[in-house]
């Protein structure tokens, strides 16, 4: 499942997200965790070094971004808002991609 790696440039990022501060605004409802056991969902986010890690993400502004993610203190509130978003497969790879969403698709 998702080990992200927080990418400082958009060229080597398979995933564009914006982080929203309103729940209803989110495609994705995420949580941290801190450890890779933890992170067996889409929507448990362990963030990794880029060696670790299986997806790359850039974090921009909503306009530029291919899915809006909000941040949740609770288990229980992590998941999908929206059901049929593109971007569930990609969050859902365990391997390591190397070609960004766009050449994916």
């Amino acid at each position: 499942m998702p080990r992200i790696y927080i990418s400082p440039t958009m060229g080597d990022a398979h995933l564009r997200v914006a982080v929203v501060t309103a729940l209803g605004q989110a495609d994705l409802l995420a949580r941290k965790v801190s450890s890779w056991g933890l992170a067996n969902r889409p929507w448990l986010w362990y963030m990794a070094d880029k060696q670790d890690a299986n997806v790359y993400v850039y974090f921009c502004s909503q306009g530029m971004a291919q899915i809006n993610v909000c941040f949740v203190d609770a288990y229980g509130q992590a998941g999908w808002v929206t059901k049929d978003h593109p971007c569930r497969r990609l969050l859902r790879k365990s391997r390591r991609l190397m070609s960004p969403l766009w050449a994916v698709e």
